[in-house]
Formats: structure tokens, sequence, C-alpha cells
């Protein structure tokens, strides 16, 4: 059976990249053997329904005695090949912080090229184009296994030397089309670019499934996302006192946590006194889908920017997960949100654009039959586009150099 190696930031441990657990949580379930290696240790078990995948993990320190004589020995062994690699990875790296965190990485992608060859794996794979794809790269050039990564959005634009990572690789994925042209606009080889192909994150459709609907009195939104610029979260907080002065009876929950925690805690504090807003903090995974199934949430709003230096969405996960149990979502025309509900699986509305948002909202509220419209019509999307165990069998023949 072939052994198939993943490169992560920190899942199945911290609080972040659930949509890597689910897709290395579905290779599983295929019969996959999988070695999942995270970039940096840590023994936080945020997610519950990761737990089986620490089974399969191998947490490193950055550096110990073993990966120091692994280095020294490679060294010694291959000087020239050794300064071939550092001149890839530091000095064409386009700036200092990007060769630093090249840098940090080299010693244990080093020590884990002798591990993956000795545990016969037989591709690498590696989420983020930044320095877990490093490590991959660095690996699959000492040992010869071949190797591919997954590219999301502002990963993308850092550019952490892309171009030989993708002369590198068997084959480069990207979550969206903007993220592939993204990534082939920085590339600019023809021949390169043929590697680049767009696979989305996916979902389990079978399990996510939501009881039926009880009406509620109070209209319930919830903004499952980061507290950072780019999710838009302010706007949003804009469109609750709109709404509250239409008289529309809704409670927004707001699940996650970040940087602008207490800025938007203020901004709410300063809400009239109709709006329900509530900080959830960030939810374990499981709880969020489970309040998707136990219809304790109504609609998914997520007011998305494009920040003022660029950084955008690829296609939000959150969105695809509401979706995937017929809940309504709400988002903007920004990033990669068009490719996944431009057709009418979703309402979009522009950034910045509170007035818009609510009148949105607002209609969810008061139609019921468009209600119902929207929550088919997501549904059948993700079960089409989205849905986790076609996307794994597509990665499968990519890993195995089936098809390109």
């Amino acid at each position: 059976m072939d052994r198939i190696a993943y490169i992560t930031v920190k899942a199945p441990f911290g609080t972040q990249e659930t949509f890597i657990v689910t897709e290395m949580l579905s290779l599983r379930e295929k019969g996959v053997n999988l070695l999942v290696i995270p970039r940096d240790r840590s023994d936080e078990l945020f997610h519950g329904e990761a737990r089986p995948l620490t089974e399969d993990t191998l947490c490193l320190p950055w550096i110990n005695t073993a990966i120091a004589g692994r280095l020294l020995f490679f060294v010694c062994r291959k000087p020239r090949f050794f300064i071939k690699i550092i001149n890839t990875i530091a000095f064409n790296a386009g700036n200092l912080k990007t060769a630093l965190k090249n840098l940090i990485v080299f010693p244990k992608a080093i020590y884990l090229s002798a591990v993956l060859r000795d545990a016969s794996v037989t591709h690498i794979h590696a989420h983020w184009a930044s320095t877990p794809s490093t490590m991959a790269y660095v690996i699959s050039e000492v040992s010869g296994i071949p190797w591919s990564f997954t590219a999301h959005r502002g990963d993308i634009a850092e550019n952490n030397i892309l171009r030989a990572k993708c002369a590198s690789a068997s084959f480069v994925r990207t979550i969206d089309e903007g993220g592939r042209e993204d990534l082939a606009g920085i590339i600019d080889d023809r021949t390169l670019e043929e590697k680049i192909l767009t696979v989305h994150m996916g979902v389990d459709v079978r399990r996510n499934v939501r009881r039926p609907a009880v009406p509620h009195e109070v209209f319930t939104l919830l903004c499952p996302a980061n507290l950072v610029p780019k999710k838009g979260h302010r706007y949003l907080l804009e469109s609750c006192r709109i709404l509250s002065d239409k008289g529309v009876r809704f409670r927004c929950l707001i699940a996650g946590d970040g940087p602008l925690e207490d800025e938007l805690k203020e901004m709410a504090e300063g809400l009239p006194a109709g709006c329900d807003v509530r900080f959830l903090g960030r939810l374990p995974h499981e709880k969020l889908l489970g309040m998707y199934a136990d219809g304790e949430v109504d609609a998914v709003v997520l007011p998305s920017i494009v920040t003022d230096d660029g950084v955008k969405e690829g296609i939000p996960v959150a969105l695809i997960e509401a979706m995937s149990f017929g809940i309504p979502v709400i988002s903007t025309c920004t990033g990669g949100i068009p490719e996944l509900i431009g057709d009418g699986s979703g309402i979009m509305v522009s950034e910045r654009d509170a007035e818009s948002l609510a009148d949105v909202i607002e209609r969810l509220v008061r139609d019921a039959d468009y209600y119902r419209t929207l929550s088919m019509r997501g549904r059948e999307k993700v079960e089409k586009d989205f849905n986790i165990t076609l996307i794994t069998d597509r990665l499968l023949e990519l890993f195995s150099g089936r098809t390109v």
C-alpha cells in the first residue's frame, strides 16, 4: 500500500486547519496509510474530531541532537548539494524574512528526508505554499520522493520560492480559479502553469444533515471566522444596527478569535439595545457543526473584504460547511467567493456595504420561499462540487501520478 505524508502547520493539533483535518480523515477512511508531519510541534488537541489522526502523526522540534547530527552528516557528505539547496531557499527567497523562515525549517527537513525514505513514503503533500511546502521541497530534493503542495491565497502572495517549488513538484493544487490565476501570474511560465490544477477543499456531505427546521422566534445569524480584517466583521455589526432600526428580530453570533476581538466587542457594545450580538470565542469544529446539525443557526454571514494591502479570501470553507447543511449563506463578491455562490446558491453583496447586507438578511427573515430555495441550491452545489469523497478520489489519482 502506498504511504502518503502530509505536511501541515499544526494539524491535527492547534485551533485552525480544520479543512485539512477533514481531508486527511477522508483519505484515512479510504484506507490511505497516512503520516502527518506538523511543521510546528504542539500538544494542543483543540478539535476532538482530529484525535484519530494523532496515531499517524510525527511531531518533531525545530532542532535536537539527532536533527543536528543528520544535518552535519548531510553537509559533510554532500557539500555542493547543500550549497545548491541553501542558494534556492535562502539567497533566492526574495527577502530576508522569507529566507530566515526557510532556514529555520531546513534542519528538520534534512532529518525527515531520511525518516520518510526509511518509512517507505511514496508521496509527500504539503498544505500551504509557505514553509510547509519549503520543507516538502527540501525533503523531496534530498530523498527523491515525489511531492506536491496546496496553495491557498495569502500564502501565494508571499511568493516563497514558488517558481522553484512548481518546477520541482509533481503538481500544484490551488483551491479556486482565482488562486490558480494568481499563482500562474507569479510563475509566468506556460510549461509550469500546466502543473497548476484547481481542486477545491471539500466537506463531508454524507454526515452533514440538519434536523427539520423549527421556526425560530428570533432569526439566528452566525459568522464563523477569525477576527481579522479580511473577514469584514465591522460591516456585519453595522448591518445589525440597520436591522434593529427596521424592527427585525435577530440574534448575531460571532464564532472566532483574533487580534480584532477587543475592537469588535467595543463596537458591539455601542449598538442599540435591540441588537443581540454574542461573541462565542473559537469553537471546536465538531461543536460548530453540531450547531448546524441541531438547527441552531438560520443563516451564515461572512462579510469578507479585500484589505488595503490586498489580502483576500479564497473559497471560505466556513461557507461550504454551512451550505452542506442546507443553511443559506451571505457573503461578498471578493476573492474566490463568486466561484462558490455566484450562481445563486448563496447571496452575494458588494464588500463594505452594510446597507445591502442588512437588506438581504431582512429578505431571508421575511421571505420563507426564498429561504427554502437558497437552502436547496446551496446543498446541491456542495454535493456536486465540494464533496470531500469526490475530491479525495481526485487527489489520490494525482498522488499516484495516474492522471494530471
